[in-house]
């Protein structure tokens, strides 16, 4: 696997099959639908990390999330031209670069990040997910093996 140094706010520009914490408790192993997904806690040795997945489904009220300012969508270089949240009361938990469920886009020549996300953005983020802790509704799902 390609070097990927994991760190806090990088969007993983790899086909990442995140899996939701509804389909995990369906039995499912793997995700339906590949997406970008943030990197957002390197954890321990900085291998294990929090994935945060990003949608351009708006999420209900229930739900925590954050919206990605449009002009950070842009810098970034995310696809299509629809608002984007980070969604952060779910998480999958899994080592990078050695995870099986990760897909390059690229291979020639390999791309593996769309960047970082701004300080700023990053502030909100974990703040966001903070709460969430400390509110006890953060969902993960243990990808690593």
């Amino acid at each position: 696997m390609a070097s990927l140094k994991p760190e806090t706010g990088l969007v993983v520009r790899y086909r990442y099959r995140y899996l939701w914490r509804r389909q995990h408790d369906a039995g499912e192993e793997t995700g339906r639908k590949a997406r970008p997904a943030c990197v957002v806690i390197p954890v321990g040795s900085g291998e294990e990390v929090v994935l945060l997945p990003l949608t351009t489904q708006q999420p209900g009220a229930d739900r925590g999330a954050v919206q990605v300012p449009e002009t950070e969508r842009r810098r970034l270089k995310l696809r299509g031209d629809s608002p984007t949240w980070i969604i952060v009361d779910e998480a999958n938990v899994d080592r990078l670069p050695q995870s099986y469920h990760l897909e390059p886009l690229s291979y020639s020549p390999p791309v593996f990040a769309y960047g970082t996300l701004s300080p700023a953005v990053i502030k909100v983020v974990l703040a966001a997910l903070a709460r969430i802790v400390r509110e006890r509704r953060l969902k993960t799902v243990r990808r690593a093996r």
